[in-house]
């Protein structure tokens, strides 16, 4: 190869390492987005499964309720009924009708069994209502762990926080929770 042969092809080889130096840049970009991305779900899905436990918690004791007064049960039963025959008179809509009556009987139900509740933050991170937890446990207010979470979710985004062990250890060193005191005697939390 002659001189400027060599120089053409010097030429031609270092555009293409800067081309793939810049795909690479990018790709590394796209990447760390995506592990910031991975390390917010974590958090949003960590709080979709507690609020989901809680509502669960709710229903049933919404359920449990009614049981033991049938007088609650007839009101509540009678203003779904209304409530899904309204919305198919409104909406001319058989199933709208069914799934406004499903969903009104279903928060009814929650908010009959809403009560204070507290999160043990142990491996499984139960959620319980304040007046009906156990001995032993580290346990804390709902709304405080919410806030402890938002924060959390705030760091998640600069930060790795790796597997639930390492996320419920950051939440253990928050200033937001407020810990529930238990009596000595097994009584109610103070």
């Amino acid at each position: 190869m002659t001189e400027t042969g060599w120089e053409t092809t010097i030429k031609c080889l270092r555009q293409q390492l800067a081309s793939i130096k810049n795909r690479a840049l990018a790709a590394s970009a796209r990447f760390e987005e995506l592990r910031r991305q991975a390390e917010f779900t974590k958090i949003q899905s960590l709080t979709y499964q507690l609020e989901a436990r809680r509502k669960f918690l709710a229903q049933s004791r919404g359920v449990a309720s009614l049981a033991k007064n049938k007088k609650s049960l007839t009101l509540t039963l009678g203003i779904t009924a209304g409530v899904s025959i309204l919305t198919g008179i409104l909406t001319k809509d058989g199933i709208t009708a069914m799934n406004t009556g499903i969903t009104g009987l279903s928060g009814a139900l929650r908010g009959l069994g809403e009560t204070e509740w507290v999160v043990c933050l142990e491996k499984n991170l139960a959620v319980a209502p304040r007046d009906n937890i156990g001995q032993g446990g580290i346990w804390v207010t709902w709304k405080s762990l919410m806030i402890a979470l938002d924060e959390l979710a705030v760091r998640a985004k600069d930060e790795s926080l790796g597997n639930l062990d390492n996320i419920v250890s950051e939440l253990k060193k928050s200033r937001k929770l407020l810990f529930v005191i238990q009596a000595p005697t097994g009584g109610a939390p103070v």
